[in-house]
């Protein structure tokens, strides 16, 4: 009797019944190694643009259908957030290094400013140089070291690398920011009831759209006229406006008028929480 190699069950047909491993004992050729490449790409190609699609074209929607058990023909949520956000943020990393190289003007611009201790005359007592700061909070010997560390790199390359750092700490935050901010629609959709997680995977599918977006905009800067830079990023502000409100009626299927009043408001609490997640990613940028 034939044996699956992975888990060592009685093998009845060319697939393990148990784990679902394909029996092929052989050493694969590299034609075949090529093959079944090929096929398990062009297969969750065809989920992956039907999901896509589906994210741009009809806000709301992903999750309307997610919720209603409507689930093997679409990525999973967190799987598409992830592949998204992957490649927003290194299309973003890319096109800052691209832009460093043109412009000596980073993300995070630093310069050097000597200071003065100046007396009660006025005049001058001492030179200080920049990186001469003073801090004697908590964890002094800790941080203290670190503060001028970062300090000092960053004057060496102009902010070149606090800015990569902090580019690199941004999906971290976002990770904080999405169930900060779904908790927070709790108080917003009371009646009917809504569950955490409903709130969570709404907020994951609007991030992962305006991520997409974001990657879409950053590819097409590359290829065309410096001209038509801001006009592209000035038409993405009605299109997020349009997409948050239109995907807020579309899954809590509430009036158009409570939807605006609704994203209004909850648009001042999103930015005090990114504006405190994003302070908190610079100060752990800087450490």
């Amino acid at each position: 009797m034939t044996q699956c190699q992975n888990c060592k069950a009685t093998l009845s047909g060319p697939y393990c019944a148990q784990c679902g491993q394909k029996h092929n004992p052989k050493i694969p050729s590299l034609l075949g190694f090529l093959g079944e490449f090929t096929e398990a790409f062009t297969h969750a190609d065809s989920r992956l643009w039907r999901t896509l699609w589906l994210l741009l074209a009809r806000p709301g929607e992903l999750p309307k259908r997610y919720f209603a058990g409507q689930r093997a023909q679409y990525l999973p949520p967190l799987r598409l957030y992830l592949l998204i956000t992957i490649g927003f943020f290194l299309l973003l990393s890319i096109d800052a290094r691209i832009s460093d190289s043109k412009v000596d003007t980073p993300l995070i611009e630093v310069k050097a400013e000597q200071s003065l201790d100046v007396k009660a005359t006025g005049a001058a007592e001492e030179q200080r140089e920049p990186c001469d700061l003073q801090y004697t909070g908590p964890a002094q010997d800790y941080l203290l070291p670190k503060i001028k560390g970062a300090c000092e790199q960053a004057l060496s390359d102009n902010g070149a690398s606090l800015s990569q750092r902090f580019i690199a700490n941004v999906p971290k935050g976002m990770f904080v920011l999405m169930p900060l901010f779904a908790a927070t629609m709790m108080l917003w959709y009371w009646r009917p009831r809504r569950y955490f997680m409903e709130h969570l995977i709404f907020q994951v599918s609007n991030h992962s759209a305006m991520f997409l977006v974001g990657s879409i905009l950053v590819s097409l800067e590359w290829i065309l006229p410096v001209a038509l830079h801001g006009p592209l990023e000035l038409a993405l502000i009605p299109y997020g406006l349009f997409y948050c409100v239109k995907s807020l009626r579309v899954y809590y299927a509430q009036s158009r008028a409570l939807s605006w009043f609704k994203f209004g408001s909850l648009m001042l609490v999103y930015s005090v929480l990114l504006t405190v997640v994003l302070v908190t990613t610079g100060i752990a940028s800087i450490l």
